[in-house]
């Protein structure tokens, strides 16, 4: 079996450069036309209980909203997944790597949305910072599962 090293120097240009690729798609590209900001906490997911009640689950609004939410879970499951790499180290305890990744996560997200707030053609919305963090979550989780895998990272 062939073993994958990844030293922690790539490991952090990884991070950073994907990092980047993150602030530019949520920054830099633009919202459409009527963008809005959205401080109600879980309004995604009643929207769509709403639609799906209705039998709207093939709509556009219904399967544009899941896309939003699965893109929101994967950009940051793969974020928080070389973040865990990176710190990753046999003297640092899982849980606070965890934890470490958690936070760095959340503040990403949490500035990310307070920067939207500010641009005139992005929304806020305090949802994906839900969906950020729980992405975060999952993609450490993963990596976590991946110190048994015969994948190494130094």
């Amino acid at each position: 079996m062939s073993v994958l090293r990844v030293r922690k120097t790539t490991q952090g240009l990884l991070l950073a450069a994907y990092s980047t690729l993150l602030l530019v798609l949520t920054l830099l590209v633009q919202g459409g036309h009527g963008v809005r900001t959205n401080l109600a906490p879980f309004e995604d997911v009643r929207r769509l209980m709403n639609r799906a009640s209705r039998g709207d689950v093939l709509s556009n609004a219904f399967l544009f909203a899941l896309v939003g939410i699965a893109g929101n879970l994967f950009l940051f499951a793969v974020w928080g997944f070389l973040a865990w790499k990176f710190l990753d180290d046999s003297r640092r305890r899982p849980l606070r790597t965890h934890l470490d990744v958690v936070f760095f996560g959340a503040l990403l997200s949490v500035g990310i949305e307070t920067t939207q707030a500010f641009l005139p053609t992005r929304a806020a919305d305090v949802n994906d910072v839900f969906w950020n963090v729980l992405g975060t979550i999952a993609g450490s989780a993963l990596a976590h599962l991946d110190r048994n895998v015969k994948l190494e990272w130094d």
